[in-house]
């Protein structure tokens, strides 16, 4: 699971600086390795898994393309799921797993049977590693985009608890990963732990961007009695306090459902535009513009952003500025793990990331998915080991230690786009692709 070669490189390189180089010797030419074949070399590697938006509908029959009723997860599938995960854990060995939000299907009749029953697919799965959770627009008792409490103070967590291994984080007591210091705001889901792996520490801080969610179609209501504003005031303050708190060389992974930016179906920004809040300072910010802020006083300690809701296989590079793509611009990065509820056009997917144990940068993804099994390639789900793909392979990167970041800031607008268009809809055969390109990017409005 870890491989260090630094003294073997060292070696090597002393070894050749004292032979020298014939001149004749025609310079040597990088090729990207095989998905299977991608080493890291030159440094100690580790691994988490993500998973998000499965939409668990235990009387679905067959998940199919199509309407929203048909395609969420049904049992059938989850349970494909399951063993692929398990499967995947078993040969990757990863240190911790990250859902990222999103249990239920859509059918409110059924929404508190199949949010339970998404929760105890997770506590049944045969990983032995802490498993974090974080809300997604669909975990509310009450519905679509409601507050994560409701009027009668309970959340989705309230049936499923159990204090021998509550929630957000069960498998505390794993012996491979230990989950400390956990800061837990019950009424409105978001919190931040110490991940203790491999002898080093990572922050992770799980928002709840259901709070700073659009409106649009989909208006944010409050059950519990606190209003959006307020709230989006209330979390923001704790964020801002969480990182001021860090020590200079801490660092830490920041985690949500709804993703900053604009939509690239629909070409609208992803939170509302009007939510404000004051920072600690006293000044006041538009809500995005000041998230920005945020994440470029504390760039040294952000190793990325993660994030679900989108069903899809994207990313977006985050700018300080207001116009410029300058790589020198660029502070910080989100990447989405595609759904297993595949009514966004994608295939079934969920994805593994390695990083650097030195200082939790990530350096590649691998994304597993499943694909239609009958002929009319619409319905039923199957994967199997040929189905994956990574980072380093779509993106075209050779250097097996360069970050994601790295990569990411050197690429154009364009070649981000294209990169993404490969894979956006996981392999799916249904065409999907961004409407905007400029999603992409994330800058000051």
């Amino acid at each position: 699971m870890k491989t260090t070669f630094l003294y073997a490189m060292l070696f090597s390189l002393l070894f050749l600086g004292c032979k020298g180089k014939p001149e004749s010797q025609p310079k040597p030419t990088t090729t990207p390795k095989a998905d299977s074949q991608i080493e890291i070399a030159a440094t100690t590697t580790a691994k988490f898994l993500s998973l998000s938006d499965v939409h668990v509908d235990v009387d679905l029959k067959q998940t199919t393309f199509g309407s929203s009723s048909i395609s969420v997860t049904s049992d059938v599938l989850w349970g494909k799921t399951k063993t692929k995960i398990e499967s995947v854990v078993k040969a990757e060995q990863p240190e911790f797993m990250i859902y990222l939000g999103d249990l239920p299907g859509y059918d409110d009749n059924e929404r508190k049977e199949n949010t339970h029953a998404m929760l105890e697919n997770l506590r049944s799965l045969q990983i032995g590693i802490p498993i974090l959770y974080l809300p997604g627009n669909n975990d509310s008792l009450e519905g679509d985009y409601h507050s994560f409490t409701n009027a009668n103070g309970n959340t989705v967590l309230t049936k499923d608890a159990d204090p021998s291994n509550p929630w957000p984080i069960l498998n505390t007591s794993s012996t491979i990963t230990r989950s400390t210091n956990l800061d837990f705001n019950k009424e409105f889901g978001y919190y931040a732990v110490d991940l203790i792996t491999n002898g080093k520490k990572l922050k992770v801080i799980a928002l709840n961007t259901v709070l700073f969610s659009n409106s649009g179609s989909h208006p944010y209501t409050g059950d519990d009695g606190v209003s959006q504003q307020k709230a989006t005031q209330d979390q923001m303050h704790w964020f801002e306090t969480t990182l001021k708190s860090m020590d200079t060389t801490d660092r830490v992974m920041i985690v949500m459902h709804i993703p900053i930016g604009i939509d690239g179906y629909g070409g609208k920004s992803m939170w509302k535009q009007s939510l404000t809040f004051t920072d600690l300072s006293g000044t006041s910010h538009a809500l995005q513009n000041g998230f920005i802020d945020i994440l470029d006083r504390y760039k040294t300690n952000i190793t990325g952003l993660l994030n679900g809701h989108t069903h899809t296989d994207g990313l977006r590079r985050i700018y300080k500025s207001h116009t410029s793509d300058d790589k020198n611009d660029m502070i910080s990065y989100s990447i989405s793990t595609p759904g297993i509820a595949v009514n966004h056009g994608n295939n079934p997917a969920f994805k593994i990331f390695t990083y650097d144990t030195s200082n939790f940068d990530l350096l590649d993804f691998k994304t597993y998915y499943a694909v239609p099994t009958n002929t009319a390639k619409n319905g039923d789900f199957q994967y199997n080991g040929s189905q994956v793909y990574t980072f380093k392979n779509v993106y075209k990167v050779s250097n097996a230690t360069e970050t994601i970041f790295t990569t990411l800031s050197n690429d154009s607008q364009t070649e981000v786009a294209n990169y993404v268009n490969e894979t956006l809809g996981t392999k799916s055969n249904q065409g999907v692709k961004l409407n905007y390109d400029k999603a992409v990017d994330v800058h000051k409005n």
